[in-house]
């Protein structure tokens, strides 16, 4: 059957990866033979291939609404949803909640991008506040919700977390148990088969780690072990998947002992973090380089991405203030300011970029 009666299916399929990827499920709807083209990987690789692809931002952000407690004062009660944010139209928009939690996600969740799916992991439950061990992912092609196999091992929150470029693979390493002992334990997910596999022990106990796959590997970046309790380190280290083994711990990878949650791979271009009122770049040399200086309005950053030479960062003049966008292109060190709806200026815990 042709994709689409009377066209030479080539031509069929340079109009389907044309669509903007809101559609997919409205495509994949109107027949088999579309929902098989959509389902297949090469039509995501055609499309990239095409120049048709694009980046959307998935974060957990927060909306805030009124507690309701029949007290005579009202303490705001933080819930956190899917919102998206498309660079390129300036559109923001928000997903349907996840199986469960239509109160919101679970609080520090991290979220990351495989192909067209976004991958919710851990987290606490927003009512108990007790870890949670979930997996969730949203499928962009049937605009639908699944269950996935829950996180094994002990239960942790606040570890590092990334995907591979390719292959549909998600990795977890580090955080921290219920009792607040940091963790050394790493996790590898395959998406498609639903199923976890342990990686080796890091060298060391990483507690609020940041997760970047950079260059081919895994690397946890900072955090602290258990006896430090919030006093971050500047070490590093990487898994390397054709030895199976983690890579000598990088001990001065960070100039200074800082939360590393705002390191994010920058393709290319290296890897890139907030630091001091300034955007730094890590180069071949292993030394960091400011690269530009931040927006004044941003002195708290709370999420950064990156996508095709370009730096998406929010944040906020101060903790507690409504959160601002600017995109940074790196190329020519010019800022841009994105329009923020009200609804949208909560605060982001976590997120990620997906190419599609």
């Amino acid at each position: 059957m042709d994709l689409i009666p009377g066209l030479p299916d080539d031509v069929a399929r340079q109009c389907l990866i044309r669509v903007s990827y809101e559609k997919f499920s409205t495509i994949s709807a109107v027949c088999k033979v579309w929902k098989n083209e959509v389902d297949d990987p090469d039509f995501f690789l055609h499309r990239k291939t095409a120049g048709h692809s694009r980046p959307v931002f998935a974060m957990a952000q927060a909306r805030v609404v009124p507690n309701r407690s029949s007290s005579a004062i009202k303490s705001p009660k933080f819930f956190y949803r899917v919102t998206l944010l498309d660079p390129e139209t300036g559109d923001w928009s928000e997903l349907p909640p996840a199986p469960g939690f239509s109160e919101g996600l679970p609080m520090f969740c991290q979220l990351v991008g495989v192909g067209p799916e976004l991958v919710v992991v851990g987290g606490w439950d927003p009512d108990t506040w007790e870890i949670s061990t979930s997996v969730f992912i949203y499928n962009f092609v049937s605009a639908a919700w699944r269950r996935g196999a829950d996180m094994p091992g002990v239960r942790r929150s606040f570890f590092g977390c990334a995907a591979a470029k390719s292959g549909g693979m998600v990795y977890v390493a580090g955080g921290h148990d219920g009792e607040k002992n940091a963790l050394k334990s790493a996790w590898a997910y395959d998406v498609a088969k639903d199923e976890w596999a342990p990686l080796p022990d890091m060298a060391r106990e990483r507690d609020e780690c940041k997760g970047v796959f950079h260059r081919g590997k895994f690397h946890v970046i900072g955090g602290y072990c258990t006896e430090m309790q919030g006093r971050f380190g500047r070490s590093a280290e990487a898994f390397d998947f054709a030895s199976w083994q983690w890579d000598a711990v990088e001990e001065n990878f960070l100039e200074a002992a800082t939360c590393p949650r705002t390191c994010v791979e920058g393709g290319e271009m290296g890897m890139y973090m907030c630091r001091a009122g300034e955007v730094a770049a890590l180069q071949v040399s292993s030394t960091w380089r400011a690269v530009s200086k931040m927006p004044a309005e941003i002195g708290h950053t709370a999420f950064v991405s990156s996508w095709e030479g370009m730096l998406l960062v929010i944040g906020c003049r101060r903790c507690g203030e409504s959160q601002v966008a600017y995109i940074l292109d790196l190329r020519s060190g010019r800022w841009r300011k994105v329009a923020v709806p009200d609804e949208f200026t909560g605060s982001v815990q976590s997120g990620c970029c997906l190419e599609m």
